[in-house]
């Protein structure tokens, strides 16, 4: 069954407001300012931003919204829910964090926790001290960059409130930053880019080597994009996530390398065949299908941009599919579950399938033709079911805006 539409931004810029002033008092209301940033679906391009490849992502349905006012008193108060209804009220002083972070010991991960997404993003910004009550429709742990929209709609308060004048590139780099160096999970920049420069109707086109990006009409005239999310959570932050960018980063100090090069794969597998610490004590062969992954992922991408762009939908899903075994069988990121729900997918009439998203766990997407969307949707559900896995949640969604803000008061 596929899921009814989840609030609107202007519901959700309005419930994130009430429970602010709910929670701080009513003399909030009128100092309080909202705004909303979307999840991010991938269409293809995983695993490739942070080894200069190219995605395909746009911001999606689902979304984040934060209401925020300033403070003088150098405290960022945060307050959010969790998942089972539990209210989250934490307090950290911006000059805490200064001292965290210029420690000469300093490691990521210095706040490795919900609150690392919001404090870090305001800290690298050059922000005050702030309240910030988070509201979200984005599902923890599915694939969907649930971190990315509430670090994008907290660093869009942050600029705003404070008139920081950052441009959408330090907004990125600002929120790249917080994930990565306070949170200490090591993504690349895919996320953050999807969920900023998002714009209705358009998936972003974002080349990691060149760091240039481009809108690409992503209408999808008679298809309909489905996401199913396994309700089997992942985390950037642990170690099978951070085991396979770590092997491709040493690849590329290692061999001097972009990974678009015609006989990088090989040259992987004899290095990591004459320096196997270097090569993190990976097995030549896994090399080998790690850097294949990179290295035909991105090829595949930059076909599956022009396939989109010439409105050949039908290459397009031939590419989600390949992607997908090549994130299965190279990449080795795909659990069972995943894995049923895309072959029930595809067996079910969808043109293309495919993991999205960091990988072990997560949604999957499946591009359907609109009169067999149903059937896949039904199939899907039936597939994981009989597999005795979680039953997914499926719902239909499309390219939307990025993060903006709704209300201002200064």
């Amino acid at each position: 069954m596929i899921v009814p539409a989840t609030r609107s931004p202007e519901e959700l810029a309005a419930a994130a407001r009430d429970f602010l002033v709910e929670q701080v008092g009513p003399d909030a209301a009128e100092s309080t300012g909202t705004w909303v940033a979307p999840g991010r679906v991938n269409l293809i391009g995983d695993h490739v931003d942070y080894a200069f490849g190219v995605c395909l992502p746009f911001a999606t349905t689902m979304a984040t919204a934060v209401a925020a006012r300033k403070r003088s008193d150098g405290v960022l108060h945060m307050l959010s829910q969790a998942p089972n209804g539990e209210l989250l009220d934490a307090s950290v002083t911006l000059a805490d964090l200064d001292a965290a972070v210029n420690a000469p010991d300093a490691q990521p991960g210095i706040v490795p926790d919900w609150r690392g997404y919001i404090a870090g993003t305001v800290h690298a910004l050059g922000a005050g001290g702030m309240d910030i009550a988070v509201v979200s429709d984005v599902p923890l742990g599915s694939g969907l960059s649930s971190s990315a929209a509430l670090e994008c709609a907290v660093g869009a308060a942050a600029r705003d409130l404070y008139e920081l004048g950052t441009s959408d590139e330090d907004l990125i780099a600002a929120t790249m930053r917080a994930e990565n160096f306070y949170v200490g999970a090591n993504t690349g920049g895919l996320d953050q880019n999807a969920v900023v420069r998002g714009r209705a109707g358009y998936a972003l086109a974002l080349d990691f080597l060149d760091g240039t990006h481009e809108q690409v009409p992503c209408a999808l005239a008679g298809y309909t994009l489905l996401v199913s999310d396994s309700r089997v959570e992942h985390s950037h932050a642990t170690g099978e996530y951070s085991s396979r960018r770590g092997l491709i980063d040493a690849a590329a100090a290692a061999l001097n390398c972009t990974f678009r090069e015609e006989d990088v794969v090989e040259h992987a597998v004899s290095w990591a065949a004459e320096n196997p610490d270097e090569a993190l004590g990976n097995d030549p062969e896994v090399v080998r299908r790690r850097v294949r992954h990179v290295h035909s992922e991105t090829a595949r991408t930059i076909e599956a941009v022009a396939a989109l762009k010439a409105g050949d939908i039908e290459r397009f899903g031939e590419l989600m599919n390949d992607s997908h075994v090549s994130l299965r069988d190279d990449y080795e990121i795909v659990p069972a579950a995943l894995e049923t729900a895309v072959r029930a997918a595809i067996g079910a009439g969808a043109i293309g399938s495919r993991i999205t998203g960091g990988g072990f766990g997560g949604s999957i997407i499946a591009l359907c033709p609109d009169d067999r969307t149903e059937a896949v949707a039904a199939a899907i559900e039936e597939a994981t079911r009989a597999g005795g896995f979680p039953v997914p949640t499926i719902y239909a969604t499309s390219a939307q805006d990025g993060a903006r803000q709704f209300q201002l008061h200064l």
